[in-house]
């Protein structure tokens, strides 16, 4: 008699079977509605849509100038994140750009770099660059915008990094005040009350996560003419969490209970959010996000009492 064959198991995922632990009742779990557009699974890490890219502006009192507020944009790329950039060249001529929080780009020499923040461009010098040349891009919490500085490792190749642009600081949810101090000059505050720039009327204004150009009109601003910028709350909604968002869900805030499908509507969920263990090997990350982005986002759940094993 031959040996029987067994055909191996092979779990797939299912609802809640990330969880390894969790609290009594529903002390884990919160109701709440998923956005996003695609098929979520059971166990995706979402965030919490907490700020829209969208702001109007309002005169806040009444004016004596008549110039007018033009159109409103808040910081709708990846803002630029505080700590260090690290440059590492893979050949002559191509790098790759890691962020502070372990996110990856790459770039060449002689093309504008701009993502995950921050911008410049790499000039090949006489000297051609090899693998494992570097640079690093070192950002500070500064007013307005973050301050910004590089240096060079101790590299083969003498090529040079250009000047750098910061994205900036994404847009506060809540009431901006620009208030002018003269006919031309105004002052950006954000919602907390602290100063993020000053501003010129007919030049374009960004700091503080918000761009615009206020155009003089027939009659000048006097001191104490304003404005107010108001920047939208979010929905509240959950969507799946990915770092390169800019609405709030860029941060975990929980744990996809079951599988939902909201590629045509949004739909109710439940979302494990606390007082619980979850099988790590089993949360659902965006697609390519890197060891370092991943263990970072791990550190954000324990936070919030999500105790990844």
């Amino acid at each position: 008699m031959g040996n029987p064959t067994y055909t191996p198991f092979q779990e797939t995922l299912h609802n809640g079977g990330f969880i390894v632990s969790q609290a009594n009742g529903h002390q884990s779990i919160d109701q709440g509605t998923l956005t996003g557009g695609v098929k979520v699974l059971a166990g995706t890490v979402l965030g919490t849509v907490t700020s829209a890219v969208t702001a109007a502006a309002a005169a806040l009192g009444a004016n004596t100038g008549n110039g007018t507020f033009g159109a409103i944009t808040p910081q709708a790329a990846p803002a630029t994140m505080i700590g260090v950039y690290n440059i590492l060249f893979t050949a002559a001529t191509a790098f790759t750009v890691t962020a502070p929080d372990g996110q990856t780009a790459t770039g060449s020499t002689g093309v504008a770099f701009s993502a995950l923040g921050v911008g410049f461009t790499i000039t090949a010098g006489g000297t051609a660059f090899v693998a494992g040349d570097t640079f690093t891009v070192t950002t500070t919490a500064a007013p307005g915008n973050p301050g910004i500085t590089s240096a060079a490792g101790a590299n083969t190749g003498n090529g040079t990094l250009g000047s750098l642009t910061a994205a900036g600081y994404a847009a506060k949810v809540g009431v901006y005040a620009v208030e002018f101090d003269d006919a031309t000059h105004f002052i950006v505050s954000d919602p907390t009350g602290a100063e993020v720039g000053h501003g010129t009327t007919g030049v374009a204004f960004k700091a503080g996560g918000l761009s615009f150009t206020i155009t003089a009109g027939g009659t000048a601003f006097v001191p104490g003419d304003s404005f107010a910028v108001t920047v939208a709350a979010g929905s509240g909604k959950y969507k799946p969490f990915d770092p390169a968002n800019v609405d709030g869900s860029q941060v975990p805030s929980g744990v996809l209970f079951a599988t939902k499908d909201v590629t045509t509507v949004d739909k109710p969920c439940a979302v494990v959010v606390r007082q619980c263990e979850v099988n790590s090997s089993e949360l659902v990350w965006p697609t390519g996000m890197s060891a370092a982005a991943i263990t970072a986002a791990l550190a954000q759940l324990k936070a919030l009492g999500i105790q990844p094993r």
